[in-house]
């Protein structure tokens, strides 16, 4: 019996100095990968502004054509912490290897009435080290819920919502008319937010006004604004991020498609084809349409969407190489820089309006992405802060850009919309922005300023649908499309009437008649 059980007493003990190693090598991995993720945390916490819900629809599109020097960033600012890692993890191995005897001694702990209990003390060092481990994941999980807003994206997938059966008009092509068919331009500025002008035109910079050419464009045209300065929209919860706020100044709704499998979004053969949108009401007017932008069009399906909502003729990267308006070679990370996209632009106005029927451009410029944006060779080094000569840079281009077309034959009859897509993802210039609004102006609407409602406006993205249609002339009925109500009209909108609190709340909901009208 006493050889049994010796032999028994010995497995136990192999058997705990193998589970001891176990446990080790589980320790080492979970701090490994908590140091990970606690360095990616740090990182996306400075360089974007996104919670779960975009991360997951950007994932879900076509990614061809996207731009991956954010990945080189982040590897470039995690592996510093890596490599911390596994200096503090070598030197903790070779104390600990130096002072194992001392740590091996049994600690003696004293009970009630006098008694002792002998505790092995790498034991309780392991005890100690496994719990601050869970705690700090606990912690590192709790930091990341509480930004990305996980729980909250869960939840929100699984509540229902009926403001589009109370409050989305579909748009009637047949009753949207107009006595003149007016040409538009349509440019969609990246990250183009009015918090980068001063605090004392109406945006959020102590002193120093980066995109003062817009602002004086904004003053000398129509921009609806949430103040008496030069403000801006609010960019509504699912309609901020490019291809969310393209489909809802087009639509008049939130990018809702489901998470798990949209057929439509996911293998473009169909992009809500139950949706009127912007450029089917052009087309159906016989507008001759085209899609601008300097990357690979697939990217977020802009291509499917453009193409099967208006016929829209697609002008990407491959595109502009194919013209010879650039190399291979002359690329940068997404594509086409906006400095050539303008001259592009030029060309390409210059041919649909030698066409002779009504045309609606729609471009989508670039640089001003995050992060920090991109130093272009028009771009001068007056500050410190990368983005801030990227946007004086950006600044100076749309102007001149806009000078050129006040010089073409087909201005006076051409209404130019400019906004920004949606408010920049990283934190350059906005950290401290506690009202930021998306920038907005009208030009040659015909419409005098001094008789709108232009001031004090509570607007989101969807209020531009309707009111580009509005700026061209057109008549609408109850001045109200989609979700969003055209500006021009003076009317309440649903922001105005309802709160836009509310509005974001609900359209993050799922709802029946999204799901039966637009996939």
């Amino acid at each position: 019996m006493s050889g049994a059980r010796s032999k028994a007493i010995n497995l136990m003990k192999s058997s705990f100095g193998i589970l001891k190693k176990i446990c080790f090598v589980i320790f080492v991995i979970a701090l490994f990968v908590d140091t990970f993720i606690s360095g990616m945390y740090s990182w996306f916490l400075v360089s974007f502004g996104v919670t779960f819900r975009e991360i997951v629809y950007t994932i879900k599109s076509p990614l061809k054509g996207a731009n991956n020097d954010f990945f080189r960033t982040a590897s470039r600012f995690v592996a510093p912490q890596l490599v911390a890692f596994v200096v503090i993890l070598v030197l903790a191995v070779f104390i600990f290897f130096k002072l194992k005897k001392y740590l091996s001694l049994d600690l003696f702990v004293k009970l009630p009435k006098g008694k002792e209990k002998k505790i092995n003390g790498i034991a309780v060092l392991s005890v100690i080290l496994f719990v601050a481990v869970v705690g700090y994941s606990a912690k590192i999980l709790y930091n990341i819920d509480s930004t990305l807003q996980i729980s909250k994206f869960i939840k929100d997938y699984n509540d229902r919502t009926e403001i589009y059966e109370e409050y989305y008009v579909l748009p009637d092509e047949e009753r949207i008319t107009a006595d003149k068919k007016k040409n538009l331009l349509y440019i969609y500025m990246e990250s183009m937010e009015t918090t980068y002008a001063s605090k004392a035109v109406g945006g959020e910079q102590p002193e120093i006004n980066y995109i003062p050419n817009l602002t004086r464009i904004a003053d000398e045209n129509i921009s609806f604004s949430d103040e008496d300065g030069l403000g801006g929209f609010i960019s509504a919860q699912n309609t901020d991020w490019t291809m969310s706020a393209i489909w809802a100044t087009e639509t008049g709704a939130a990018f809702a498609f489901p998470i798990g499998g949209n057929e439509d979004f996911g293998n473009q053969e169909h992009f809500a084809q139950n949706a009127i949108t912007l450029g089917d009401i052009l087309e159906k007017k016989g507008y001759h349409q085209e899609f601008l932008c300097g990357s690979d069009a697939t990217f977020g399906g802009r291509k499917a969407f453009f193409e099967q909502h208006g016929h829209f003729e697609i002008f990407d990267l491959f595109t502009a190489e194919e013209k010879g308006y650039l190399t291979p070679e002359e690329e940068v990370n997404w594509g086409v820089e906006d400095w050539r996209l303008y001259e592009i632009a030029k060309d390409e106005l210059t041919r649909l309006y030698e066409e002779g029927e009504p045309f609606n451009m729609t471009m989508l410029t670039v640089d001003t992405h995050h992060y920090d944006g991109w130093i272009c060779p028009l771009c001068e080094d007056h500050y410190p802060e990368q983005l801030a000569n990227v946007l004086e840079c950006a600044d100076k281009q749309i102007n001149g850009f806009l000078d050129w077309c006040s010089q073409q034959p087909w201005y006076d009859d051409t209404v130019i919309v400019i906004q920004g897509d949606h408010p920049r993802m990283d934190q350059a210039l906005v950290a401290e922005a506690k009202d930021r609004k998306v920038y907005n102006c009208f030009i040659n609407t015909g419409y005098d300023k001094s008789k709108l409602d232009i001031k004090n406006r509570q607007f989101n993205t969807m209020d531009m649908f309707p009111s580009v249609l509005g700026a061209m002339g057109y008549s609408i009925p109850d001045d109200r499309l989609g979700l969003g109500t055209n500006m021009f009209s003076g009317k309440k909108t649903l922001c105005e009437t309802l709160g836009s609190d509310y509005i974001d709340g609900e359209v993050l909901k799922y709802s029946q008649f999204y799901a039966d009208n637009f996939y």
